[in-house]
This record gives C-alpha cells, structure tokens and sequence, in this order.
C-alpha cells in the first residue's frame, strides 16, 4: 500500500470542497493519506510549503504518491529539486512549465520565490517511478501547452482532457475530485 500527499494549489486548502470528498473517499477505500495546509494565503513563500512538504513526505512509512495541484505542482518539483528525496509517484493537475521566467511575471508579487530558477529535471526524473502529468485543454489559469511541455520533460503519463478548466472552483467540487481520485486509484 502506499500513501497519497496532497500539496493543493494557490490559495486553495484542505478544506476545499473538492479535499473532503477526496478524503473521504480515501478513508473509505483505506488508503492512507495527507492533506496539509499550506500557509501563506494569497503571499505564500515556497520555503513554507517545503518544509511542510518534507515533513509529510518523511512522516510516511510506505511508498508516497505525491499529488500537485496548479501552484502545488511547482512545489512538488521545487521539493524533489531541492530536497531529492525519492517517492513512488508525482500527480501534477494543471502544471506549469519549467520556464521560471515566463511563469515568474504572471503574479510576481503573490509567488514569485516559487520561481527563482529552471528546476533540474534530468535530477527530478530520477527522484520517481513514474510521472503523471493531468490538463485540460480549456484551463484558463495556466495554459495546456504548458501542461504538455512539462509532461515531455519529465517523460510523463499526459492524460488530457476537455472541458474541466483548472480542476478548481467549489460549484465543480465533485467532479474535480473525480477525476483526482481516478488518477490516484491508478497508481495504488
């Protein structure tokens, strides 16, 4: 069995509509998991989340699932990249690309330390089993060929699909955990 550790998007937490069916689902199901809060607000500083993250990451006693969601898929990479700590599977829904400049001036002032330079992606590939990198052809908040750039780099699995936007919003809770969940279930 493994362990699943959410590291949820940009102002997004734990109590999102979308985190507590995908808990529960969870529990039900078994598996263990982890939906920590991550601090800062709408000015969040990556240092935080990955100290956070490492901290999951090195609770776990079984193989970590590791799942990003929008700003959350930058800090899982930032965490293999800085920490090379080894996991069993990374998840990114709707992640950006590795063009840290480019991705630096769509909110310099909210979160720009999450890209302070080009991640070493020949160093994270080596980090995981498998990558598996999910987008949707709509999302309106980080553009799909950044979605497919990443998924190159990295080798990944590229699920795509239509029609879901950024896998946010509290109106579609249900059915973003539904497709979270699936790519989950997939690789337990």
């Amino acid at each position: 069995m493994k362990e699943v550790i959410f590291v949820h998007g940009y102002t997004s937490s734990p109590k999102k509509k979308k985190y507590e069916i995908i808990a529960q689902e969870l529990m039900k199901l078994g598996i263990e998991y982890s939906i920590p809060a991550l601090l800062g607000g709408e000015h969040p500083h990556s240092k935080e989340w990955l100290e956070i993250i490492d901290r999951e990451v090195k609770n776990s006693t079984k193989p970590v699932v590791l799942v990003g969601h929008s700003l959350g898929t930058r800090a899982a990479l930032l965490y293999l990249d800085i920490f090379e700590q080894k996991v069993d599977t990374v998840i990114l829904i709707a992640p950006f690309n590795n063009n840290f400049e480019e991705n630096r001036k769509r909110r310099d002032e909210y979160y720009a330390d999450f890209f302070d330079y080009a991640l070493g992606i020949e160093k994270i590939k080596k980090l995981a089993n498998k990558f598996i990198v999910v987008h949707s052809k709509d999302d309106d908040s980080i553009d799909y060929p950044q979605g497919l750039e990443i998924s190159k780099e990295l080798g990944a699995q590229f699920l795509s699909y239509e029609n879901m936007g950024h896998f946010s919003g509290e109106e579609r809770a249900e059915e973003n955990a539904k497709v979270f969940l699936e790519v989950v279930k997939s690789v337990l």
